[in-house]
């Protein structure tokens, strides 16, 4: 039988031809559709499970920036009632040591007139009456001098800015780096405000103008608002050398250090620095 007739009679005999398979496949390949479907069916459920955790990511991460956002609210709400009350028990106790202090003068003054009427009780009376007027003085200046102290330390407390924050965190940067400030950081008012601005020297002994703006948030919106000012206010300020350009955030949002990179901004925070600043030509 040749070749020919082997295949007619395996086209005619069904029998024939599921004897020939068993013969010429492995048992590996008949099994290979019922493999095949099981494997599209493992990875249509791994396709589900992705798209589940992917949802419950973003749920997660949703909740997590919204409680985030409601506890800075609670942080600054509960700040400034703190500092309404510390306000308030200030101005109290301002008000409380005038009146002891009218008084206490009032006292004094009483004492001294009752003194000098009683002149001819004798010398010895008056020096006594002198001495605890002195002594009401030295006790008043004393109390003078506490209030002072108080009024001082009140001061730092509520002076700090977010721009006494920058300076800091740029002096800190950039001396790490081998640089030197010629000048303290300061701000400038013109016809923008410049938050901070410096002079500064790097380790080859090449100068250069340092300039920040500080805000609390950073949003992208801020970046960009502060680079398309950027030109102007570096030639207000009539700064004829090289110039790197940084924004300073407490809070830094999603996308503002991608804006700053974008528009060749350095980025700090209060850590420190999140992104380094291109150098920019002079203005001039």
């Amino acid at each position: 039988m040749d070749i020919l007739e082997i295949i007619r009679e395996l086209k005619r005999d069904e029998a024939l031809r599921e004897e020939m398979r068993a013969i010429l496949l492995t048992e590996e390949l008949r099994a290979l559709p019922e493999a095949f479907a099981r494997l599209e069916e493992s990875v249509a459920q791994l396709a589900r499970r992705i798209n589940e955790t992917e949802t419950a990511f973003d749920k997660r991460m949703t909740e997590t920036e919204t409680a985030f956002d409601k506890r800075m609210t609670e942080m600054e709400t509960a700040f400034d009632k703190r500092m309404t009350e510390m306000e308030t028990a200030f101005d109290k106790r301002m008000t409380e040591m005038e009146m002891a202090s009218d008084k206490r003068m009032t006292e004094m003054e009483t004492a001294s007139d009752r003194r000098m009427t009683r002149l001819e009780e004798g010398q010895a009376r008056l020096e006594e009456g002198q001495a605890r007027l002195e002594e009401g003085q030295a006790r008043l200046e004393e109390g003078q001098a506490s209030l002072r102290t108080e009024v001082g330390r009140l001061s730092q407390i509520v002076g700090g800015t977010v721009e006494d924050d920058a300076s800091s965190v740029i002096v800190t940067v950039l001396e790490r780096k081998g640089w030197r400030f010629l000048s303290e950081p300061t701000s400038a008012q013109v016809n923008g405000e410049i938050d901070v601005l410096a002079r500064v020297e790097d380790p080859d002994g090449n100068g250069a103008t340092v300039i920040i703006e500080a805000k609390t948030r950073l949003r992208p919106a801020d970046v960009r608002r502060f680079a398309a000012n950027l030109d102007g206010l570096l030639v207000d300020v009539q700064v004829a050398e090289r110039c790197f350009a940084y924004v300073y955030g407490l809070r830094i949002y999603d996308g503002a250090v991608d804006a700053a990179r974008e528009l060749g901004l350095g980025v700090l925070c209060p850590d420190g620095e999140r992104a380094p600043a291109v150098e920019r030509a002079s203005a001039a």
